[in-house]
């Protein structure tokens, strides 16, 4: 008898029985549809943290921060000793300029800022809120933001100091009319608490709630009422304001394509500690990248994931064991018409291949079924997500889109697995079956 056969039979065996195949289905289809709906979870989380952290910036930022050293011999009433951060302790242009020509092949960018605070200006018969900060280029690209019109702020507005500003359309929107081009025009920006200065504009970016730092202040507020970013050159922002610190506490650096952010960071690290901070008593530099971040959360995820999995899987054997109850009694069932086939020279591997390929089969339908629901209940899950993040802070459900994402890998297993869970547990009916007498098998009633 071929297999071609045998799997006919098999379905027609199923199609007699099915209520009985379907019970017996159950354990597989429940085994089967948990592991692919906890692979599927853990799989979508681990997609929308990564999609989440590239609209952050993308796994190629690193920042670094000026931190306290937390010696032992300076701890006091279980406490630390937080000292005073002086010009001397901060990052310089010139540190900067070090970096990016030391680490040419590493660092193709690093971006500082210099925060005014928040500014008004009335154009167009509106009072609009602004939030001016002082950058340097590379600051579009460390923090997502995207370029609608004109340029970004560029290395020549800083070493010149030059009055030049960028803009949300946001802004543009209400401060000009419909139609008018505002690259080029001038706007007075009134800083809370006094100063005042003026700029041209030379660039319009794209106002995202998903990238903006300002996106939870401004969701109790009307669109026009909201404060967007602008951005000046930090060189003039320092000149406006001269009683900031001539220096940083914190950076962003832009690594090159393709290079490793971990070791990166490792590099950076050491090369500001080394050349800067090793005789600091009391500071050092620090870096963190979302790349370490991400593979620790995929890491905790993936464990995560395996473990339920396997606990979900526990039941296939439940399942197995309810199949080789079945195949047991179906082989009981149909003695009569093992001993007719036997006494009409059917031999006994061929009927040993009839009931191994119908337990397969029904494990292998059970299996293709909880496939399904698992990946039914994957995107289920996913679109009560998508309804409960709605229902939060307009930045955060911009962030976390939930992306469904089904495992491939877990897909394949479960078929796999389904089919050697049908020739496990079917071996020991198939075998019985195949060894019994033909005289025995015609007589039983």
């Amino acid at each position: 008898m071929s297999i071609l056969e045998c799997i006919k039979l098999a379905y027609r065996s199923i199609k007699i029985n099915r209520l009985r195949s379907f019970l017996t289905m159950l354990g597989i289809i429940i085994g089967i549809s948990s592991v692919i709906t906890i692979t599927t979870i853990g799989n979508s989380l681990q997609e929308t943290i990564s999609a989440t952290m590239n609209d952050l910036g993308g796994t190629n930022i690193i920042y670094g921060t000026v931190s306290i050293k937390q010696n032992e011999d300076e701890q006091i009433d279980n406490g630390f000793v937080y000292p005073d951060m002086g010009d001397k302790d901060l990052i310089s242009d010139s540190m900067i300029e070090n970096l990016k020509t030391d680490l040419s092949d590493t660092v193709q960018g690093v971006s500082v800022t210099n925060s005014l605070g928040n500014a008004t200006v009335s154009m167009n018969d509106n009072n609009l809120n602004l939030s001016v900060t002082g950058v340097t280029s590379g600051y579009m690209k460390a923090n997502s933001k995207d370029m609608m019109l004109g340029r970004e702020i560029s290395e020549e507005d800083v070493s010149q100091k030059k009055h030049t500003i960028v803009v949300s359309d946001r802004f543009v929107k209400y401060a000009f009319k419909d139609g008018v081009n505002p690259i080029g025009k001038k706007i007075t920006v009134s800083i809370t608490g006094g100063m005042t200065f003026s700029a041209y504009i030379v660039g319009v970016y794209e106002y995202e709630e998903a990238t903006d730092s300002l996106a939870m202040t401004n969701s109790s507020k009307s669109e026009k009422d909201s404060t967007t970013e602008a951005m000046i050159p930090v060189s003039y922002a320092n000149q406006i304001n001269s009683s900031v610190s001539n220096g940083y506490s914190f950076i962003s650096i832009i690594t090159k394509n393709g290079v490793d952010a971990t070791k990166a960071s490792e590099e950076i690290t050491n090369y500001f500690n080394d050349n800067y901070y090793k005789n600091n008593k009391n500071f050092e530099f620090k870096c963190f990248d979302l790349a370490s971040s991400l593979s620790v959360i995929d890491g905790v995820l993936s464990a995560i994931t395996i473990a339920v999995s396997v606990i979900a899987g526990i039941s296939l054997i439940v399942g197995g064991v309810g199949v080789m109850n079945i195949m047991l009694v179906s082989v009981m069932e149909r003695t009569s018409e093992i001993g007719i086939r036997k006494a009409l020279g059917a031999k006994g591997k061929s009927i040993k291949l009839q009931f191994l390929i119908e337990s397969i089969v029904i494990c292998l339908i059970g299996g293709i079924i909880g496939i399904i629901i698992g990946i039914v209940n994957g995107f289920l899950l996913a679109k009560v997500a998508t309804t409960l993040v709605s229902t939060m802070e307009s930045s955060i459900a911009d962030y976390l889109v939930v992306t469904v994402s089904p495992s491939i890998t877990a897909i394949i297993v479960s078929v796999v697995f389904s089919m050697v869970t049908g020739m496990i547990f079917g071996y020991y009916p198939a075998k019985r079956a195949a060894n019994m007498s033909p005289i025995d098998a015609l007589r039983y009633e």
